[in-house]
């Protein structure tokens, strides 16, 4: 009974933080804005895919813009059956984020009441829950996928029948298809059972069942002349980069992860205590199931802190909170026994969750919104300018959700994610701005021979030739989201510069009243 009042009372307050933070966006927008244009990304694909059976950021050309081909099929789906509609990803969220709590909750029940409410609002306010809802991106049903991996593992490790081990392959498949981050621990799973499970076969087939949506989708994008690997992936990855700049990608993953690396002191400890307790040979410590889950996270973790990455609205490592504190539950509920004596631990592990509740959940509080403006400064601005002006045109761009959700528009990306070209020219650059040459040349003969009509960029991310007519720029203020602060209009056909001039003075009467639209003389 008290459970279910706990998880009522989590639920409330779920609801509220999600009603909140709609309020604070619609007191400036008039509507709610996700806080990353990404969401708009997935949109856009998903609207292209149901109603024009294009797989692309546009409904022109194949793109493979997204990195989570699963959720933007979902929405494809869920567009294809209930129209189009921009809030679609929220709704989808708050069901996931409802199914999470749910097994946490029936997870947990096993465990003492004070481990319960613990673990359970943890896990909505470290996450935050409320904020990866409403970012209108994958992570909810990424998170929800890897808790399912995790418990088809305990399970199968419990009982290895055909059954559990097909439900373990069914989860795998699934969180894979959602983010492929998911390999990280499904390989750390394969190993385990291999080397020290001695189940070789179940090993190597979880692994080849777990890489069929990345082989599936990277055979299709091939086929269609892309990468094996999404776009994002390609341009974004944590390889290629030299050994100085791997480590200092990694350096910087550990300074925006630690949120995460706290709790990791958590679960160290609670390996420690495992091997202590035990007092067993390492082959037979790590052997025991009661470690199987911790050495699989811990690994999978290392690895994701190698190759992946952190931050951008702390979302990222989102799912690595969440599959951490499913890890570490058994240990709290340890130490929060009323036989254990040891208020040093018990002291450590409050203090810790305190620490990534005020890192996670007390900073977004402010962020979330501000996120919220920037997008609806800039992203929303351009949206609304180019489908009041060019909704059906040929635009240069490098930020590109928005723009192609709202719109019908032919694109040439500059920055690689909705246009391959431009991503095998940018390969290389390591998700820098370098002075890419042969990107200018190309932007410069694409443009010129496929009469592009205007260009809306962030100056910094790559040079406009020189036959662009530069007309005006649009400069946003508090920026803490946004690719950069000023995005600057150019009209690529010299004829249409004076008309580009007088569309952006018109425009500049209806925007909010911090976005400063200049005219160039």
């Amino acid at each position: 009974m008290k459970n279910n009042i706990t998880l009522l009372i989590i639920f409330l307050i779920l609801g509220l933080l999600i009603f909140f933070n709609i309020q604070v966006v619609m007191d400036f927008a008039g509507r709610y804005i996700y806080p990353l244009d990404d969401a708009y990304i997935h949109l856009s694909m998903a609207k292209n895919f149901a109603e024009f059976q294009t797989w692309g950021i546009t409904q022109y050309e194949f793109s493979s813009t997204t990195s989570s081909p699963l959720f933007t099929f979902l929405l494809a789906i869920l567009i294809k059956v209930f129209g189009n509609w921009e809030y679609i990803p929220l709704v989808a969220n708050s069901v996931a984020g409802i199914g999470l709590i749910l097994i946490f909750h029936r997870y947990l029940k096993r465990f003492s009441p004070t481990t319960y409410i613990i673990v359970l609002s943890s896990v909505v306010l470290l996450m935050p829950l409320h904020l990866m809802i409403m970012t209108g991106m994958e992570h909810v049903f990424h998170t929800l996928a890897m808790v399912l991996v995790l418990l088809g593992f305990q399970k199968y490790l419990e009982d290895k029948t055909p059954r559990n081990f097909s439900n373990l392959a069914l989860f795998s498949i699934i969180a894979v298809g959602f983010r492929y981050e998911s390999l990280f621990f499904i390989f750390s799973i394969c190993v385990y059972l291999f080397f020290l499970k001695k189940d070789y076969v179940i090993s190597i087939a979880l692994g080849l069942f777990a890489i069929v949506p990345v082989v599936v989708y990277g055979w299709i994008s091939l086929d269609h002349g892309s990468f094996f690997l999404p776009n994002s992936l390609i341009l974004k990855g944590n390889t290629n980069d030299g050994i100085v700049g791997f480590f200092t990608r990694v350096a910087g993953n550990a300074y925006r992860g630690i949120s995460v690396l706290v709790l990791i002191l958590i679960l160290l400890i609670q390996i420690f205590r495992n091997v202590k307790t035990h007092k067993l040979k390492n082959p037979q410590i790590l052997q025991h199931s009661k470690n199987a889950v911790p050495f699989v996270v811990f690994c999978g973790f290392a690895i994701h802190l190698l190759f992946a990455n952190f931050g951008w609205l702390i979302r990222y490592e989102s799912y690595l909170v969440v599959i951490v504190l499913f890890t570490i539950t058994p240990f709290i509920d340890e130490v929060f026994q009323k036989n254990v004596a040891n208020n040093v631990l018990k002291f450590g592990t409050v203090f810790i969750l305190l620490i990534a509740l005020y890192m996670r959940f007390g900073t977004m509080l402010e962020k979330q919104p501000i996120a919220s403006k920037n997008i609806f400064d800039q992203q929303i601005q351009l949206a609304d300018f180019l489908h009041q002006y060019y909704r059906n045109s040929r635009v240069v761009a490098n930020d590109i959700g928005a723009i192609t959700y709202f719109n019908n528009i032919h694109l040439l990306d500059t920055y690689g994610l909705g246009s391959i070209e431009v991503a095998k020219l940018r390969k290389n650059d390591h998700a820098k701005f370098t002075d890419n040459k042969a990107l200018q040349k190309y932007v410069y003969n694409a443009a010129k021979n496929q009469m592009f009509d205007v260009a809306l960029v962030f100056d910094e991310w790559v040079k406009m030739p020189d036959y662009f007519s530069k007309v005006g720029t649009l400069t946003i203020q508090n920026n803490y989201m946004a690719g950069g602060t000023t995005v600057s209009f150019y009209s690529v056909q010299k004829e249409n510069t004076l008309r580009l001039r007088n569309q952006l003075i018109e425009f500049s009467k209806k925007t909010p009243k911090d976005v400063i639209i200049k005219i160039v003389d």
